[in-house]
């Protein structure tokens, strides 16, 4: 039986794979996975070998055929996939993808924020390849800037669909599943809810408003950052133009349905980049309903005193907002716990230990559930 190597000697230098792909050195490495430049001695061209190992590994064998359809994707803003199969000799799966040669989204913001025009530069290049692959049926699920490739002809490549899954298919992560990176997740994924292609779009907000601020919107604990999603929106800088600031709301909405989609982004995006990085001339198409602020000036005044306006007594019985209160205490409480519990353990030999307090409120006791499952799986 095949012994599943999950050290460095499973991408060793020099070792062939599939009979064709001779490995090099190794260009990355992470929980789920390590890249590595390799040699396709078949059509002499170097490539990148993309070796799954742990539980990642063992989903993915179990569903190869969406590694191949992963493999079919051709788009310029994607980073392509050549091939997918199973290393014999680890019966580790493995992705042969295009080797773009250069840094991460996530390597040029340690050095500080973008400029606007680059901003939108590379939100229009993800967002055209995100209207792709929604297109084909697929979700990304893991849009962050580790997954951006900038090549050195400054070319914007979005990679890693390990694990994505086919839309409306028999692989459509069920109700509980939390995959993919807590910082840039969705609502949705955070409440265990349906997820879809608003969860990307969600995803690359936050992104490019990363990319605007230099420093991440969602920072912290997996316990911290799934609260402070629930809790409140991602605070936008009155400073930007007030075109970013319209799309940058839009693309976080709390509700999924309320997110543009792809193309509109796109379309939004290439609004920005015609009309100047700090240019407001495309604004009126985008926001129809906007009033300019000049446009008060111009209005008469009353001749008449408007009379007082009517302030209604307070409702008495404000037992909605003590239910609600109580709600909260109970979920701080249990997140403090939970946490507390992940804190204690000793190198992670101890198992996760949950246990959500028993809420007449089922949708909070779900979310609770949820919330203990994003944290023992970090």
């Amino acid at each position: 039986m095949p012994v599943d190597v999950t050290g460095s000697a499973a991408g060793e230098p020099g070792r062939l794979i599939d009979g064709r792909y001779r490995l090099g050195a190794v260009l990355g490495s992470g929980g789920a996975a390590e890249v590595i430049r390799a040699v396709d001695e078949r059509l002499d061209r170097p490539v990148a070998v993309k070796l799954f190992r742990g539980d990642v590994a063992d989903q993915l064998q179990r569903h190869e055929d969406e590694m191949r359809t992963l493999a079919r994707l051709a788009h310029a803003g994607l980073v392509t996939v050549f091939d997918a199969g199973t290393d014999d000799e680890t019966q580790r799966p493995y992705l042969v993808m295009q080797l773009v040669e250069g840094s991460t989204l996530a390597e040029q913001l340690r050095r500080g924020p973008l400029s606007t025009a680059r901003t939108a530069q590379i939100g229009l290049s993800l967002a055209e390849a995100l209207a792709y692959v929604h297109a084909q049926g697929l979700v990304h699920r893991d849009v962050k800037p580790a997954n951006v490739l900038i090549g050195a002809d400054a070319g914007v490549h979005l990679a890693d669909f390990g694990i994505a899954r086919i839309v409306d298919s028999a692989h459509v992560t069920r109700t509980g599943d939390v995959l993919g990176t807590p910082a840039y997740f969705a609502p949705e994924q955070v409440a265990g809810e349906p997820v879809g292609p608003p969860a990307d779009i969600f995803a690359l907000g936050l992104m490019l408003l990363e990319c605007l601020t230099g420093h991440r919107e969602y920072d912290g604990t997996s316990i911290e950052v799934a609260m402070a999603r629930l809790t409140r929106p991602p605070q936008i800088p009155t400073t930007l133009p007030g075109i970013w600031r319209d799309l940058l709301a839009g693309m976080t909405a709390r509700d999924p349905l309320a997110r543009p989609t792809a193309d509109e982004v796109a379309d939004r995006l290439r609004r920005i980049t015609l009309g100047g990085s700090d240019s407001t001339v495309a604004m009126a198409p985008l926001a129809p309903t906007a009033v300019s602020p000049m446009a008060t000036s111009v209005m008469p005044i009353p001749t008449t005193q408007l009379p007082p306006p009517v302030v209604e007594p307070p409702r008495r019985g404000g037992r909605g907002w003590v239910i609600a209160l109580l709600v909260v205490v109970v979920l701080l409480i249990a997140a403090g716990v939970i946490y507390a519990v992940v804190q204690s353990q000793n190198g992670g030999t101890a198992s996760c230990v949950t246990g959500t307090p028993r809420i007449k409120n089922h949708k909070v006791e779900n979310d609770m559930q949820h919330l203990e499952q994003l944290i023992c799986h970090s």
